[in-house]
């Protein structure tokens, strides 16, 4: 298999080689060294220059420009990730990094690990979770189990929520528009040396539309989050930080567009409720800091499909992790955590399950530079879980810096691993409780030009994955797939004009397959891509459309007999700041009224228009 590795990413170098120059004249990207993320080396503040893994991330300007309402909707224009959505805003969403399963992904809130164990594969559910409560959204591509345990085989999707600005601060968004839909929220902080609160509520509602097309009756959402997140410097060296999210969704929904018999409406209620509360102190003059994370969540789902089904899961866990900077020699993170998951179904026509299980884990890791050009960093985890066994993970990272040119490559290699969810082992239906762990093998090799004198920059990244002892369900969940995907991704923004108009773009190449069929893996596109321009000419006024394409080969079932039709969609958005405390601001989506399917047989969007207004203190 490594010569096999070897071979596909010698392929996706020349790739990238060839890629490059037509990224470079096309629409290269703004300089993003002064950028600092935390995801890559878990929670150590690294500048995105210097973090090995392809790492991109999401502002809240860029959430708030293009009025993205769901978290799936802001990472569209991210390479390397691709989605589908069941028909509209509040339904199922699957979302995959590089062709892995979507729930070969992490999904962490400032960094602690969020999830539904009463879900079959354990997926965090993104309908819980508004916009309004986010900063910003770090997408980390590639395996990341040896720094986030079991799941992070695809990679891991950081949730940065927002924090107090100085003193008093107050927003107000109220918007409206097409399909019945409105949303009000509205947050209040206050942040000062010693002590900050955050508080926000939002209320979203639409009628929506049919989200298949054997059932023409229209398909709501109802839903009510709330956000709060505290900090206090107790003393020079110590702070405690506190999150809590709220959210309760009812959401109608039908069944698949196969069932043409019966009654087709359904309604799912959803409550969840999790939070953090994580304890920082510092050392020895900040060269030795600890910290300590207790986390908690629960959820409540309410299906009434033909019959009232309950389903009821809690996560709660605890985690030390000890950074130690030794200066030239770097930086080492040692920790160690344990994390307990609940399930509970009851109703239904299947009958009841109650499970639990415990897993402890170990990890450490060690990032350090040799001279001021290579970076590198190595990790390694030990993960023990109830049932499932232990398995040990590991991932290593290099960037190196051209200076003069300024060039930067970066590679990375990893293995992750997934532990079989509870319902997997001890669920009502098929359930196989001498599952394997699902396993996965990624490495990745790509280059990032600065150019015109930090006016653009531009990345080019080839990346390989295996997966083996996938889990499938025939009859019964059992162990049987072994799946890769390869492929090239790009990503590039520029200031074309400054001050002016800014460009950026994205693009990614994916060959996903099936090892066992040899057939490609389903609803994973060819190619996808966007352009965006923002234009900034005219003061106080931000006008933005984005383009989005996907093409090539895509299918809908597992034997590609059901071929996806290609398409491409454009988005326009547009914001005038009246006066420094109010904003009013609309957007289209859709404005071609492109006819496409994201899975066969479920509705998208037509055109639509939305307006509204934020006021801030």
């Amino acid at each position: 298999m490594r010569g096999c590795v070897t071979q596909r990413l010698a392929v996706l170098s020349v790739c990238a080689a060839l890629c490059l120059p037509l990224a470079l004249s096309a629409t290269p990207a703004i300089a993003q060294s002064e950028i600092t993320v935390f995801a890559p080396m878990r929670g150590i503040a690294t500048p995105i220059a210097r973090a090995g893994s392809a790492v991109s991330v999401v502002t809240r300007e860029q959430i708030e420009q293009a009025g993205y309402l769901s978290v799936s909707d802001a990472l569209r224009a991210v390479p390397g990730v691709s989605f589908n959505t069941s028909g509209g805003y509040g339904s199922e969403t699957s979302i995959r990094l590089r062709g892995a399963e979507s729930h070969h992904t992490v999904v962490l809130i400032d960094g602690v690990p969020v999830s539904d164990p009463t879900d079959t594969r354990a997926e965090f559910d993104f309908r819980t979770l508004p916009t309004s409560a986010i900063e910003r959204i770090e997408v980390l591509r590639g395996p990341q189990s040896a720094l986030y345990g079991s799941d992070a085989i695809g990679g891991v999707i950081n949730i940065i929520t927002r924090r107090a600005d100085q003193g008093l601060s107050g927003e107000a968004t109220v918007e409206g528009g097409s399909y019945g839909t409105h949303r009000e929220t509205a947050t209040v902080g206050y942040g000062g040396a010693l002590a900050s609160f955050l508080g926000s509520v939002s209320h979203v509602s639409t009628e929506g539309f049919s989200r298949t097309q054997v059932d023409p009756e229209k398909d709501g959402v109802r839903q009510w989050s709330g956000f709060a997140q505290m900090g206090v410097q107790l003393s020079e060296y110590v702070r405690v930080d506190g999150q809590l999210q709220a959210s309760d969704t009812t959401t109608d929904y039908d069944r698949t567009p196969t069932r043409t018999t019966g009654t087709q409406d359904r309604v799912r209620d959803m409550r969840s409720v999790n939070g953090h509360l994580r304890a920082r102190v510092e050392t020895f003059e900040e060269r030795w800091v600890h910290t300590l994370t207790v986390s908690g969540g629960r959820t409540e789902n309410v299906d009434d499909s033909g019959s009232i089904t309950n389903y009821s899961g809690l996560q709660q866990g605890a985690e030390y992790v000890s950074t130690m900077n030794f200066g030239a020699a770097g930086t080492l993170l040692v920790g160690m955590g344990i994390e307990q998951h609940e399930a509970e179904q009851t109703g239904g026509f299947f009958g009841p399950y109650d499970a639990q299980e415990t897993y402890w884990s170990a990890f450490a890791m060690h990032q350090f530079s040799i001279g001021p050009r290579l970076h590198l960093s190595a990790a390694i985890r030990l993960d023990d879980f109830d049932g499932a066994g232990e398995f040990v993970t590991g991932r290593g990272t290099a960037v190196f810096e051209i200076f003069e040119t300024e060039t930067r490559f970066h590679a990375s290699v990893g293995t992750g691993a997934k532990a079989p969810t509870l319902y997997q082992r001890f669920g009502p239906i098929g359930a196989n409780p001498d599952l394997l762990v699902e396993e996965s093998f990624g490495a990745d090799l790509g280059i990032t030009q600065v150019l015109f004198d930090g006016r653009a920059t531009v990345d080019v990244t080839g990346f390989y994955n295996r997966f083996d002892n996938l889990i499938d369900y025939q009859g019964g969940f059992i162990n049987v797939d072994e799946a890769e995907t390869y492929g090239v991704e790009v990503s590039a923004t520029a200031r074309v004009i400054p001050g002016q108009l800014d460009a950026s773009a994205s693009y990614t190449y994916l060959i996903a397959k099936d090892l066992t069929t040899g057939n490609r893996l389903r609803r994973r596109p060819e190619h996808e891509g966007q352009l965006t321009l923002t234009y900034l000419g005219i003061d106080r006024l931000s006008l933005s459309a984005t383009a989005f394409v996907v093409g090539g080969d895509r299918f809908n079932d597992f034997d590609n007999l059901v071929a996806l039709d290609p398409y491409v969609r454009v988005d326009a958005s547009a914001s005038y700041q009246v006066h420094e405390h109010l904003e009013v601001f609309g957007r289209i989506e859709n404005l071609f009224d492109a006819d496409y399917e994201e899975i066969d047989g479920y509705n998208t969007p037509g055109l639509s228009a939305y307006a509204g207004i934020r006021a801030r203190l």
